[in-house]
This record gives structure tokens, C-alpha cells and sequence, in this order.
């Protein structure tokens, strides 16, 4: 399975690195190469350690306009300082295909 890291360079120099499918799961590491291989570990950790179970929720969630972040559906990720981040990164995205297509 492959999972998306998002690698962020700390101030105070490193490497944070959370995994978006896993709230949860982040590591950090002095340097890019060992962030990956950390990650690599945690999430196979993370994995090891779960269950993945479908349930059916009759109820659908409330509606928000297309400019406000439905925090309270993303659970954990809520208090993830990188999903701003990610977020403006998806947007410049967007603006720039919006642009060029």
C-alpha cells in the first residue's frame, strides 16, 4: 500500500513528517533520507497495530461553504500544524491549473 508523507523542514533545522492517512503517525529526523525511513517504520508499526473496519452511517455530514474547513471531520488531524500547510499547497494547485488549462 502507499501512503502520502508530507516532509516539513522544522526551524530549528530537522525534519518533521506526518502521514495524512494516519493523524496520528509522524516522526522526526536530522535529515530527509532517514525521515523517509522512519516513516516507512511508524507507518508499518501503525499498520501492524490496526484494523481497518466499513461501517455505514446513515446520517450525512453537514454541509460547509467551499471556503471553510470542515475541521471537526478530520478527527485527529484537527491539531496537525502541517494540514494549513497542505491545504495552501492543494489551493496553489488548483489556482494554477485553474490558470494554465
Amino acid at each position: 500500500m502507499k501512503y502520502i508523507i508530507v516532509l516539513t523542514e522544522k526551524s530549528n533545522g530537522g525534519i518533521h513528517v506526518s502521514i495524512p492517512a494516519l493523524p496520528d503517525c509522524h516522526v522526526e529526523a536530522a535529515t530527509r533520507d532517514e525521515a523517509i525511513k522512519l516513516a516507512r517504520k511508524a507507518i508499518t508499526e501503525t499498520i501492524r497495530r490496526s484494523e481497518i473496519v466499513r461501517l455505514d452511517v446513515p446520517q450525512q455530514p453537514k454541509s460547509v461553504s467551499p471556503d471553510e474547513v470542515p475541521w471537526e471531520l478530520f478527527g485527529a488531524a484537527q491539531r496537525d500544524p502541517t494540514w494549513g500547510k497542505l491545504f495552501e499547497e492543494i489551493e496553489k494547485e488548483r489556482d494554477a491549473t485553474r490558470t494554465s488549462g
